[in-house]
């Protein structure tokens, strides 16, 4: 069994969007999912798995997880989350996806840990970059940036020697139009990647699809009886699957020909 983290310092970087978009390309792969939600106060995806159950379709079990009594830290959420891997490993899942919340707190430097892979979510806004890495700019300069929890995991991974460990920054909520700004983002976010041994690749594009899924249920990936497939939602599809393929490659998954056909 397989740990994918999502993971971001910034809130609508799309972090839940890929949770579930990816979570569910996968089952409908044939592989069985099961996504821990840690944003329990709203529980967007617990939301979304309802919406598909009403819809009549198949897609990842969602959950979430507390750690009862004073104020849990790090090692305390390491072992909430070994302990729920083991009973995933009992249901015979495939995959675990943990969706992040947007904060530097134990149980999300916890589910980085416990990653085989680490998807970054990012879009192409200068406020994604401080939040992200070190700067030498204005005063918009987070705190922590993200770039330490990368070294902090990366540090723990090189000493556990888990030379299996990956991370992926992706690109995500991408404009349709080629801008300046954009363009300037991506070139520092390649510098970034490519200093940090991480590796840049290509999200979702801002689509109406994606924006309606949380409420609806239904994906880019599902065909609707009676409704006519879209050209966005085409290609839609096409990069979600992009996405789960090569998450799929990287994880070295199993999956079956025949379910292929269906995405």
């Amino acid at each position: 069994m397989k740990i994918v983290t999502i993971g971001s310092f910034k809130g609508g970087t799309g972090k839940t969007t890929i949770a579930a978009v990816l979570g569910t390309a996968l089952t409908l792969r044939g592989l069985k999912v099961r996504v821990i939600e840690l944003e329990i106060q709203t529980k967007p995806l617990a939301r979304y798995q309802a919406s598909r159950e009403f819809a009549d379709l198949d897609g990842p079990k969602i959950v979430d997880l507390n750690v009862s009594g004073g104020t849990p830290d790090v090692k305390d959420w390491q072992m909430t989350f070994s302990n729920t891997k083991a009973q995933a490993e009992r249901d015979k899942i495939d995959v675990l996806i943990i969706d992040t919340s947007s904060v530097w707190k134990p149980e999300v430097i916890a589910a980085h840990l416990m990653a085989d892979l680490v998807i970054t979510t990012v879009t192409e806004s200068p406020i994604d970059l401080y939040q992200i890495m070190p700067t030498d700019g204005p005063s918009m300069q987070a705190v922590r940036p993200y770039a330490q929890l990368i070294d902090l995991v990366r540090r723990h991974a090189e000493k556990a020697e888990r030379t299996n460990f990956d991370w992926f920054l992706c690109l995500n909520r991408k404009s349709h139009l080629i801008t300046r700004v954009g363009e300037r983002v991506r070139d520092r976010l390649t510098e970034f990647t490519d200093e940090s041994g991480i590796q840049l690749v290509e999200g979702l594009v801002d689509r109406v699809g994606y924006r309606n899924m949380m409420d609806t249920g239904v994906t880019p990936m599902d065909d609707i009886a009676g409704k006519p497939v879209q050209r966005s939602q085409i290609a839609a599809r096409t990069e979600v699957n992009r996405l789960a393929s090569r998450v799929v490659a990287r994880l070295g998954l199993k999956v079956d020909a025949d379910q292929l056909e269906r995405v």
